[in-house]
């Protein structure tokens, strides 16, 4: 029986593996992990510290490149005066735990799995554009 795939597209431009919940885009997981960014970003405030607005958008830290990508924003956010040390500090700190974690985590890549077409959804999601599917089998009883 074939199911189709979550539609994330990693960081590093391959897409993500597990099966995608019924009737939906994306897997367990990153359906959660849209929701709860989506959720977060809307509640986000500038923080005002001396002065000095702080304010920066991450994106999903799900691999390496993206926490990588993170840190390089960080560090230029830092090092430009739109980002108070205090708050840098904290999410240099956040960003070391994403790795520590991400380094238990089984790593997949396989250039079969880049994604070479996609599409947006309306609120500027990029998607895998044409769903790749799992074949999942039985073994014989």
């Amino acid at each position: 029986m074939l199911y189709p795939l979550c539609r994330h597209i990693k960081t590093n431009g391959t897409q993500c593996s597990s099966p995608a919940l019924t009737n939906q885009t994306h897997c367990f997981y990153h359906t959660r992990l849209h929701q709860r960014h989506r959720n977060a970003t809307k509640s986000i405030k500038p923080v005002v510290e001396s002065g000095t607005v702080s304010r920066i958008e991450l994106g999903l830290l799900d691999d390496a490149e993206s926490i990588q990508i993170a840190i390089s924003q960080i560090i230029n956010a830092l090092a430009a005066g739109q980002l108070e040390s205090n708050l840098a500090k904290t999410l240099l700190y956040g960003m070391q735990m994403a790795s520590a974690n991400l380094a238990r985590m089984p790593i997949h890549a396989s250039p079969r799995k880049v994604i070479r077409s996609i599409e947006s959804t309306p609120e500027g999601e990029d998607l895998a554009k044409d769903p790749a599917f799992y074949n999942d089998y039985s073994p014989a009883e």
